[in-house]
């Protein structure tokens, strides 16, 4: 049995369909400056810094925004969780156990995200309830709002403050491959990557980090590198690292996308992949990999010729990039089960692409079956289809 552990971020995203960055009531809530607590298309920050930026408490500015309008769908999200539903969702239980570390508070919120999660196969054994609100986002999605579509986020930490190191078991670190996803919501967790990482990996562990936009060490120094964990340490013992355009920039200080890829490769990173939204996907990978060639990957011509043809078929983008995350880990998972050699980081990337895609057409990151295998018939649909757009 090939085992998947998986911890960071997730919560409950409460989400507000068809709202308009552009409209006036949107524009007294945008952001001015780096880090001053005002929304941004793409970007997160946190419920304090909102009201503080706002002078309202959040939910009365959210009913300005909206025009007083109730939340469209309530669903699972969190970079960490949702690429692992969507993993699980895509392998073969009787060869793979997938499991995830998170936290959850004793609230109606913790209830609510308790239910969905049952309606999906992950294992959430792990799950630690702890004193405090269940962590959730408020998401904004404009669907209108350049070429794809685009959300801007209001985030509540909540219990993930007390999800920290010790609460990673023994278990944990017994895992074939260790997904630390989106962490930079969950801080105890994110500023132990420098020593959480090397535990994993030398335990034999393939390693994959995925990051989220740090509001909070935007905040703390919105012209520096974030950091990732305490030291440089974290890198070098990264296998895998999936970034979007804005996060990767950030991590490295860098100006462009090659040279954030570049700068992260000479950190001894294993392999890097970074989403550009519907743009082209840029990745780099050392010698554990095929040669990626030009190192640049369409997101998936099937689902972008399938939205300009329907439009009325699209539901947003939210989890685009954790469902994207998924695929990869759930192409590499099957590769390393196989005991493939070298790894094809391209073909994963395919299958993050035809998962990522086709979480726009739903509401919210995470896609509920109502058949076992019903989301794996779907992907496979879609990466054939990719096969046949030129």
């Amino acid at each position: 049995m090939f085992r998947i552990a998986g911890t960071g971020c997730s919560l409950l995203d409460i989400i507000y369909a068809q709202v308009d960055f552009g409209s006036p009531s949107f524009a007294p809530y945008r952001s001015r400056l780096p880090g001053d607590g005002g929304l941004k298309p793409g970007k997160l920050v946190f419920t304090e810094d909102f009201e503080r930026f706002s002078g309202q408490p959040c939910l009365e500015a959210l009913g300005v925004i909206t025009g007083g309008r109730a939340p469209h769908a309530t669903n699972i999200g969190g970079p960490g969780v949702v690429a692992l539903i969507n993993a699980v969702q895509l392998l073969d239980p009787a060869r793979f156990d997938v499991r995830f570390v998170g936290s959850i508070g004793a609230d109606e919120l913790g209830a609510q995200l308790r239910r969905q999660l049952a309606r999906t196969p992950l294992d959430t054994s792990s799950y630690l309830e702890k004193p405090g609100t269940t962590p959730f986002t408020y998401v904004l999605s404009d669907p209108g709002h350049g070429a794809g579509g685009e959300r801007t986020f209001v985030n509540n930490i909540g219990t993930a403050w007390s999800l920290g190191p010790d609460d990673l078991d023994s278990e944990f670190f017994r895992a074939d491959l260790a997904l630390f996803g989106g962490t930079g919501l969950v801080p105890p967790l994110h500023d132990a990557l420098d020593t959480l990482l090397p535990r994993a990996k030398n335990a034999g562990a393939f390693t994959v980090v995925t990051t989220v936009y740090d509001f909070r060490n935007q905040r703390r120094d919105p012209a520096g590198p974030w950091p990732l964990g305490a030291s440089a340490a974290s890198y070098a013992a990264t296998d895998l690292l999936i970034a979007d355009r804005e996060e990767a920039l950030r991590l490295s200080g860098q100006t462009s996308v090659s040279a954030a890829v570049a700068w992260f490769r000479a950190r001894s990173v294993g392999a890097v992949v970074v989403t550009d939204g519907m743009n082209d996907i840029e990745a780099a990978a050392g010698s554990r990999f095929v040669p990626l060639g030009t190192g640049r990957f369409p997101v998936s011509r099937s689902v972008v010729a399938e939205l300009a043809a329907h439009p009325e078929r699209k539901g947003d983008t939210t989890g685009c990039g954790d469902n994207f995350a998924g695929g990869v880990v759930t192409a590499l998972a099957q590769q390393l089960e196989a005991g493939r050699k070298p790894l094809d980081l391209g073909e994963a990337i395919a299958w993050g692409a035809a998962c990522g895609g086709l979480a726009c057409f739903h509401m919210g990151g995470v896609f509920t079956e109502e058949r076992l295998g019903q989301k794996l018939a779907r992907v496979k649909a879609c990466l054939e289809a990719d096969q046949g757009v030129g």
